[in-house]
Order: structure tokens, then C-alpha cells, then sequence
């Protein structure tokens, strides 16, 4: 019998703004909450984690508020 496939979540997504495309991490780095489910703030270009409310910088991966926890590897595609 044939075992069920494996359920696996990108470890990356995107955030389109306009002409501008990030690729985000999937998860926070400071309890693993799914960004792809955060809120998107296009005028300051930043991202919320659903779970704790961490606010990061689109552009710089920089960490704006939240529990302590780093930054984010973010990169611009284009």
C-alpha cells in the first residue's frame, strides 16, 4: 500500500507591490507563524506575522516591532 504524500509548505513566497515582487520567508522567526497568512502594509511596505503581531520591513528584512527575534532574509525580484 502506498504511504500518503508528505505535506510540505515553501520555504519562500511572494509579495507584490505594485511593480516591485519580495520573496519572503515562509515562516517568523519568532515562533514559526506562516507570513504568507500576515498582513501586507503597502504604503509602508512592511509585513505582520499573524501570531505575534512582529512587523518587518519588506525592503530590508529589518525587524520594525514585535517580540525580539531578527530579521528576515528578504530579497527584492525585481
Amino acid at each position: 500500500m502506498n504511504e500518503p504524500a508528505e505535506f510540505r509548505r515553501p520555504d519562500t513566497f511572494t509579495v507584490n507591490i505594485g511593480q516591485e515582487q519580495y520573496l519572503i520567508p515562509s515562516s517568523c522567526p519568532h515562533r514559526e507563524g506562516w507570513l504568507e497568512h500576515g498582513v501586507v502594509n503597502e504604503k509602508r511596505r512592511s509585513i505582520t506575522c499573524p501570531l505575534h503581531f512582529s512587523v518587518f520591513s519588506l525592503e530590508t528584512g529589518e525587524q520594525l516591532s514585535g517580540p525580539p527575534c531578527g530579521q528576515l532574509q528578504v530579497r527584492r525580484v525585481r
